[in-house]
C-alpha cells in the first residue's frame, strides 16, 4: 500500500476517474509519483447514482496506477461534483471573550459556529465547506484577519457550500467499495483552483471554468476568497452528441471528429472524410458545418456562465479573466469562443509551477482537479487544518456515522 505520507487526489469526474499520487518536496512543492485514469460509469451529471459501477471504475484506475507506476493506494482526497450543490450566506455575531478585548482564534471559531447555527434548516443537504468572507469589529467592516485586534463585538459573513445528502452517501459508498478511505471531500471547482489559479488570479478577480463531459463547473474568486460556485448541466459530451446528430454518425466516431477538428482546420482541408476515421465511413462533410455545430454548443455553455456572472454582478468585471480547465478545455479555438461570449481575458489552465517528478503525466487541463486536490492537502497542512473541511463539520460527522452503519 502507498505510505500514508503520500498525497493522493481522486477526481471522480462526469466522464473520467483520474488519480494522482504525489509526495511533498522542498517545502510546498509536489513530486508527482504517478497518475492514472479510466472511463467512469454510474455517474450522471456529475453525481454518483450507481455506487457499485463507480467503484469498479475507480478500481480500473487503481489497477492502471499499480501496473504502470507500482503504486497502491488506500486513501485519497476526493472531489465532489453535485448538480444539487447549494451555496448559502450566513451571518454570525459573538462577544469577544477576553477582558482586554483582544480577539483570539477561539473567538473566530465561535463566530463561525454562530453563522452556521443561523443557517435555515438544511433538509436533505450537508455542509461540505464553510468560508469566512470577512469580519466586522465594532463597526470596522470587511476585515480579513481579525486575530489580535481589539474590540467588543465580532461579526462574520460566511459562505457555506452544501451537497445533497443522497449524492454524498453514494460517493462515500463508491469509494469505500473501491477500497479507498477518504482523507477529505472537496468541491471539484474549489479543488481545481489550488492548481490552476495563482494568488493574483484570486485576489483581483477571476473565474475558473471546468468543462467536463456531462457538466461544467465554475468558481468565482475575488479579494483572495471564493465568492460563488455553480454547476452547469452542459459539458463537452453534449458537443459530441450534437456532432453525432448533425452528421448521423455514432458517438465514438463523433468524439474523434471533435478531437481532430483543429488538426483538419489547421491543415486547411476543405472537407473532412469520415473514411479517415474507424468503421470506414465514406460520407464527407464540411468543416464549416462542424465548426458551427461546436460553436453553437459552446455558446450555450458560455451563455449560462454569463447569466451566473450577471446574477452575482460580476459579468465583464473580473480583471484576471477566465481560466479554462477540464477535458473540454482542449477543444479547438475554445479560447476565442469564450472571449467573444464573456468579454474577458481567457487562458487554458496548464500550470506546472511547484511540480516535480513525473509532472509530464499531469500537464493537461483535464488533470487540474486531481492535482488541485493534492495541493489542497498541502494548503490544509500549512493552515493547521483550519479550512472548510467536510469531515470537520458536525453535519458531516453525522452523515459519515450514518454511512458506516450501512456498510456490513
Amino acid at each position: 500500500m502507498a505510505r500514508r505520507e503520500h498525497i493522493v487526489g481522486l477526481d471522480i469526474g462526469s466522464g473520467t476517474v483520474r488519480i494522482v499520487v504525489a509526495e511533498r518536496k522542498n517545502g510546498e512543492g509536489l513530486a508527482i509519483l504517478g497518475a492514472a485514469e479510466a472511463p467512469v460509469d454510474g455517474v450522471r451529471k456529475g453525481a454518483v447514482i450507481a455506487p457499485d459501477q463507480t467503484a469498479r471504475s475507480i478500481q480500473k484506475a487503481l489497477h492502471e496506477l499499480k501496473k504502470n507506476h507500482a503504486l497502491e493506494i488506500d486513501h485519497a482526497y476526493v472531489s465532489l461534483i453535485d448538480p444539487r450543490m447549494a451555496m448559502m450566506l450566513s451571518h454570525g455575531t459573538v462577544s469577544v471573550s477576553r477582558a482586554d478585548g483582544e480577539i483570539t482564534r477561539e473567538d473566530v471559531s465561535r463566530a463561525l459556529e454562530a453563522s452556521e447555527a443561523a443557517l435555515p434548516k438544511l433538509g436533505n443537504r450537508e455542509i461540505v465547506h464553510s468560508f469566512p468572507l470577512y469580519f466586522n469589529v465594532d463597526g470596522d467592516t470587511r476585515i480579513r484577519d481579525v486575530v489580535g485586534l481589539v474590540g467588543v463585538k465580532l461579526e462574520v459573513e460566511t459562505l457555506f457550500i452544501a451537497g445533497f445528502t443522497a449524492h454524498l452517501k453514494n460517493l462515500l459508498k463508491a469509494i469505500d467499495s473501491a477500497g479507498v478511505s477518504p482523507d477529505d471531500i472537496i468541491a471539484a471547482p474549489y479543488a481545481a483552483s489550488f492548481h490552476s489559479l495563482t494568488r493574483r488570479h484570486k485576489e483581483v478577480g477571476s473565474l475558473l471554468l471546468d468543462i467536463g463531459a456531462q457538466v461544467s463547473t465554475l468558481a468565482v474568486f475575488e479579494e483572495g476568497a471564493l465568492i460563488s460556485l455553480e454547476i452547469i448541466p452542459v459539458g463537452s459530451g453534449h458537443v459530441t452528441q450534437d456532432i453525432g446528430l448533425g452528421f448521423q454518425i455514432d458517438l465514438v466516431t463523433a468524439e474523434k471528429v471533435k478531437r481532430n477538428l483543429g488538426i483538419y482546420l489547421e491543415q486547411g482541408k476543405k472537407e473532412i472524410r469520415l473514411a479517415d476515421f474507424p468503421k470506414n465511413f465514406e460520407e464527407s462533410f464540411s468543416p464549416k458545418k462542424l465548426r458551427e455545430i461546436v460553436s453553437a454548443r459552446l455558446g450555450d455553455i458560455f451563455e449560462l456562465v454569463d447569466k451566473h456572472l450577471k446574477r452575482i454582478q460580476r459579468s465583464e468585471l473580473l480583471p484576471a479573466g477566465v481560466v479554462l480547465v477540464g477535458g473540454g478545455a482542449r477543444m479547438f479555438d475554445i479560447q476565442s469562443s469564450a472571449r467573444e461570449e464573456l468579454h474577458l481575458p481567457v487562458e487554458i489552465g496548464s500550470n506546472t509551477v511547484g511540480l516535480n517528478g513525473k509532472k509530464e503525466l499531469v500537464t493537461g487541463p483535464e488533470w487540474a482537479t486531481a492535482v488541485g486536490l493534492c495541493k489542497y492537502a498541502i494548503d490544509q497542512s500549512n493552515a493547521g487544518g483550519r479550512g472548510g473541511s467536510f469531515f470537520s463539520s458536525p453535519f458531516s460527522r453525522r452523515i459519515a456515522k450514518l454511512f458506516k452503519a450501512l456498510i456490513p
